[in-house]
């Protein structure tokens, strides 16, 4: 039985890193732009098939560490395009963040139906980032998943620092404290918003390609993603990015024991009774501030 429990809880921590890791990419773009990307989870998805195409199609050489080499900086670029093509021509318009939320749904579902049609809809599975566990005895911990948890807590560190040691980070910063007071000093918001777009693209494609070997990979297994993703925004506290960080691990330990003991359909409804629990003692939720 402790056994068992000690499983648990490693997978809830496991997953709690990556969903940390795409939560805060998500907080990142509301805290500055008060917009919400509804596209969030076809990114996530986008990563996967990145994953799946350099490793499954083309074999690339070197394994994983190639793969990141290469989809990162994808993922970066599709998002820095996607921001200036898309998001920054409705910004001069009236309620933006509107029209922001319905173009990128709209783009989710093309983005979905683009990979239905490109990868067809059975779901691809990918080998494990490396085999083998780790035999503590009565405890045995997969390689795998010490490999994704080392691997998202040093993504989220290397954001920390991006954010309080660069001049891009010092600026996004700014932007999400005091937009006019960052424009008054000269700071280009459009360089700000199509920064942080490129950024949490990266983060939810990189959380995609740690979470492709856990998981299949599906045409719409982003919405999962979104809607978790949401539930950990909202419950950490929307633009909180300590929040959000604090939320993931909150959230994903409970997935994983919500899961164990009464079963995954059970999961969502236990994430939205809790968020309606916070919500109703904190509206800000853990680390929110009123606005």
């Amino acid at each position: 039985m402790l056994m068992e429990y000690v499983d648990v809880f490693i997978s809830g921590l496991t997953n709690g890193s990556v969903y940390a890791l795409m939560a805060v990419g998500l907080t990142l773009v509301y805290g500055v732009s008060k917009a919400f990307n509804f596209a969030y989870g076809s990114f996530y998805s986008l990563g996967g098939y990145l994953a799946w195409v350099l490793l499954a199609g083309i074999g690339i050489w070197g394994g994983y560490i190639s793969v990141f080499i290469v989809a990162l900086p994808l993922l970066m670029a599709f998002g820095y395009v996607t921001e200036k093509l898309i998001v920054a021509p409705l910004r001069s318009r009236s309620d933006w963040e509107i029209k922001v939320m319905m173009i990128t749904l709209g783009l989710a579902l093309f983005m979905d139906n683009f990979y239905q049609v490109a990868f067809g809809s059975r779901m691809k599975s990918l080998p494990p980032i490396v085999d083998g566990v780790w035999d503590l005895g009565d405890i045995v911990i997969s390689y795998q998943d010490i490999v994704i948890l080392v691997l998202s807590v040093s993504g989220i560190l290397a954001f920390r620092w991006i954010l309080n040691n660069t001049r891009i980070g010092m600026a996004v910063r700014a932007v999400a404290q005091n937009p006019e007071g960052a424009r008054i000093v000269g700071i280009p918001k459009d360089r700000v918003f199509a920064a942080t777009f490129a950024i949490s693209t990266v983060m939810v494609g990189a959380g995609g390609v740690l979470l492709a070997q856990k998981y299949f990979v599906s045409p719409t297994g982003g919405w999962d993603i979104l809607v978790k993703s949401w539930v950990i925004t909202a419950f950490g506290g929307m633009g909180s990015i300590q929040g959000g960080l604090y939320a993931a691990f909150i959230l994903g330990m409970l997935e994983a024991f919500v899961g164990y003991w009464f079963g995954m359909t059970w999961v969502l409804f236990a994430l939205f009774a809790v968020l309606l629990a916070t919500l109703a003692v904190r509206p800000q939720g853990l680390m929110g501030k009123w606005g």
